[in-house]
């Protein structure tokens, strides 16, 4: 019967998808890092180079969609210390889209490419009946000759656990794009404002956090996308097969995040994050990593720590609490409210605490 068990919007459940990509496809010895939970990208040995390479769709933003599917992808390579440098880029369009939204499109992808160094080497482009709105999927590439690969599932036990920047960047500013006249109604013209402002400060990148911490010596590294900070802690504890310990008190989320997802019912800790960077490091060279990231005005701080175990250990205020695991991300059930019938759509809240 679990064969029939109807799937909900969002990421598969990860037993479930722990156990489709177990042995999933041929072996090949050149595949050092391969699909895995947890993992953000594969690295294939090509002679004393890796050949570094990810993917990830953009399919819940509008506005700003080529633009963020650069930095998703590149932010993943990033979790490698790797520099982006191509991606192969695909977009699937609904019957009755504009020509020239398709123009701004390729234009927007090609200002931002040019910007960041990326080459596009390729791709697929289609108007399908299948997507009722825009669907964009990318897959870049990267090459490190470093010795020492970095992955989601690095970290060592006593490795201290630090977070850039703040929970829901990302979510907040596609709220604010898609549902920015209730956010002025509700909270206030400022706050629509200061919500789309997170789009350039901090924005959606990593690739420097990334950097600056591979050089740093972080033994590990991920970026919280969908199901937010609280997937992605859980899912850094899979790929490290070692129990994550974070204080939720610790976890920055932006006053404006939290009076959005307030309004909305909706809990930061699950919202889309890109912008964030979650870093394994030894408690030595913490030190030395938050000056770097002070140095590029990078806001960074410890949350937690890894220890001998599995599964995530979340106290709040000293006492014990839970993480959940977001398998659906929370911008999902905002939508989800917006399509139901008149009447019955999201009710406005106070602000939601950070707990999940």
């Amino acid at each position: 019967m679990v064969g029939k068990k109807r799937l909900q919007c969002g990421k598969l459940p990860p037993r479930m998808m722990a156990k489709l990509l177990r042995g999933l496809g041929a072996r090949d010895p050149s595949v050092t890092v391969g699909p895995s939970v947890g993992e953000d990208t594969a690295a294939i040995a090509l002679g004393r180079e890796y050949l570094i390479v990810t993917s990830d769709p953009i399919t819940l933003a509008g506005e700003g969609a080529a633009k963020l599917l650069l930095q998703v992808n590149a932010n993943d390579l990033a979790t490698r210390g790797v520099r982006p440098r191509y991606l192969q880029a695909i977009a699937m369009l609904p019957p009755g889209t504009l020509a020239s939204e398709v123009e701004g499109l390729f234009g927007e992808l090609d200002r931002c490419a040019r910007r960041m160094g990326i080459a596009i080497t390729g791709g697929h482009t289609e108007v399908t009946d299948a997507v009722s709105r825009p669907v964009l999927v990318g897959t870049m590439f990267g090459l490190s000759r470093n010795r020492r690969l970095l992955s989601s599932g690095g970290a060592k036990p006593g490795d201290a656990l630090v977070m850039t920047e703040s929970a829901g960047i990302e979510g907040t500013i596609i709220l604010a794009r898609s549902r920015g006249r209730e956010i002025a109604k509700a909270l206030g013209e400022r706050s629509r404002r200061e919500a789309l402002g997170l789009a350039e400060s901090p924005g959606t990148s990593v690739v420097q956090a990334g950097l600056i911490a591979a050089k740093a010596g972080a033994h590990a590294m991920h970026d919280p996308t969908e199901g937010g900070v609280g997937a992605a802690i859980h899912e850094m504890a899979v790929a490290s097969r070692l129990r994550i310990e974070v204080d939720l008190d610790r976890i920055p989320i932006r006053s404006v995040t939290a009076d959005v997802c307030g309004m909305f019912g909706i809990e930061p800790l699950g919202l889309i994050s890109s912008g964030a960077l979650l870093i394994a490091i030894a408690p030595g060279r913490v030190g030395q990593l938050l000056a770097a990231m002070r140095r590029v005005k990078i806001d960074a701080a410890v949350i937690g720590s890894f220890a001998k175990g599995g599964g995530v250990k979340a106290v709040r205020a000293e006492r014990p609490s839970k993480l959940r695991w977001f398998e659906r991300d929370e911008l999902v059930r905002v939508e989800e409210e917006a399509s139901k019938p008149a009447g019955s759509g999201v009710e406005i809240m106070p602000s939601a605490s950070s707990s999940p």
